[in-house]
C-alpha cells in the first residue's frame, strides 16, 4: 500500500513538473511566437537611404549609394551603384506589442547574403513624419539592443536612415 502511494505521488510530481514546464515559456520563446504572427509596420514600407551608422561605439562608413528597400516582411540591401542585384535579402518579423514611448522590436532573418540563416535582434524607431528611421542590431545575434546607442565591446551597428523620394 506505501508502495503504490508513493508511485501515485512520484508520477503525480512528474505530471505537476510537466505540466509547469510546458505552460512556461521563456521570454525568448515569447516573443519568437510573437513574431510568427506576422505582424506588419506598413510606416517602413519604401526604400531608405543610410544616413549615418555606428559599429562597436565608433562612425561606421556605408556608401551613399547603400539602400535598404522594406515590402511588407521581405527587406532587400544593395548598393545601387554596384548594379540592381541585392547584397541581401530576407524577412523582417515585427513583434508589434510595445508600450507607448518604447523602442520597437524586430528580427531580421537573413534568407540570402552575407547574413543568411542568421536571426538578428533589433530594435526600431520611426520620426513623427515618417520620413527618417533608426534601427539598432546586435550583430552578433546575442541580445536585443535596449537603446540606440553603439557600444565598444559589443557588434550593435546603429543605423539612421532617410526615406528615399518616391
Amino acid at each position: 500500500m506505501q508502495a503504490m502511494l508513493m508511485r501515485f505521488c512520484a508520477s503525480g510530481l512528474a505530471i505537476l513538473l510537466m505540466a509547469c514546464t510546458s505552460g512556461c515559456a521563456t521570454q525568448q520563446e515569447t516573443d519568437r511566437h510573437r513574431a510568427r504572427e506576422r505582424v506588419v509596420d506598413t510606416t517602413l514600407i519604401g526604400i531608405w537611404t543610410a544616413k549615418n551608422a555606428d559599429l562597436s561605439g565608433r562612425p561606421f562608413s556605408l556608401p551613399s549609394s547603400f539602400e535598404l528597400k522594406i515590402n511588407g516582411t521581405d527587406y532587400g540591401t544593395r548598393d545601387f551603384n554596384s548594379g540592381s542585384r541585392y547584397i541581401e535579402v530576407g524577412t523582417l518579423f515585427f513583434f508589434g506589442d510595445e508600450l507607448a514611448g518604447e523602442p520597437r522590436r524586430i528580427d531580421v532573418l537573413g534568407k540570402e547574403g552575407p547574413n543568411k540563416g542568421k536571426r538578428i535582434p533589433a530594435i526600431y524607431r520611426v520620426s513623427d513624419s515618417g520620413r527618417e528611421f533608426e534601427i539598432c542590431y546586435d550583430l552578433d545575434a546575442k541580445e536585443r539592443p535596449t537603446d540606440f546607442v553603439s557600444r565598444e565591446g559589443t557588434m550593435w551597428l546603429r543605423v539612421s536612415y532617410v526615406r528615399k523620394p518616391t
